[in-house]
């Protein structure tokens, strides 16, 4: 069985996306009972908080379903391509272009749903989880790097009000972060469509939770792969 939910990533646990997701949840847990099962998250794993509220807070609905899964001892993993493999896989774009992506990507988050911390917080936090790593060794990543790279490729100065939905947004033109933007996300699909077959092939029943986006674009792959 595959159960897919289009979430809308928000980080309120009153949204009502959540009693929509706990009921699906235990939907899927009915029909797959003494099934073997597979949990599949976006943007990474998820840290198992104390209950479901701080979840969300922390993790939106990635957090919720991870902590759901961990209390049943269901395997959780995130099938989507890290930023570094997406950077070896494109050499021909360049690193800075990368990584101003996943940073417009992040503040777009920021500006859209109720995340924990200042700006300069939760950018101060993002920032340290990408030091040291070998792809960014000769960057240094920081808030005010950011907005000289955003000034380098818009040619505009970073503006937290501005627009961000907008720039990462793969199916608009305009801009390059839209063209890299396009070109990471079918790279993307393509990653986790081919991660959800593979499960399938090895017989498990799986639950998908990623950004409703992402759906519209798998399901036609899916239901021809799937059959």
């Amino acid at each position: 069985m595959l159960f897919y939910f289009g979430a809308n990533h928000s980080h309120d646990p009153n949204n009502h996306q959540y009693p929509i997701l706990r009921e699906y949840w235990e939907k899927f847990l009915k029909t797959t009972e003494g099934k073997e099962k597979i949990v599949l998250i976006e943007g990474g794993s998820r840290s198992i908080e104390k209950d479901d509220e701080t979840a969300i807070r922390h993790g939106s609905e990635a957090g919720l379903i991870t902590l759901l899964a961990h209390n049943l001892n269901i395997l959780v993993v995130s099938p989507d391509p890290s930023l570094e493999r997406l950077a070896e896989q494109f050499p021909e774009i360049p690193k800075e272009e990368v990584l101003l992506m996943r940073f417009i990507n992040k503040v777009d988050s920021y500006q859209r749903h109720n995340i924990i911390g200042t700006f300069e917080e939760v950018m101060e936090e993002w920032s340290r989880q990408r030091k040291g790593l070998k792809t960014w060794e000769d960057i240094e990543i920081s808030l005010s790097t950011m907005e000289k790279i955003y000034k380098k490729v818009l040619g505009k100065n970073f503006d937290l009000k501005d627009n961000m939905n907008q720039l990462a947004d793969p199916n608009k033109t305009g801009t390059r972060m839209n063209e890299v933007a396009a070109i990471l996300t079918d790279a993307r699909e393509v990653s986790i469509v081919s991660e959800i077959e593979r499960c399938w092939r090895e017989g498990k029943s799986i639950f998908v939770i990623f950004g409703s986006g992402h759906l519209i674009a798998q399901r036609p792959a899916l239901e021809k792969l799937l059959k």
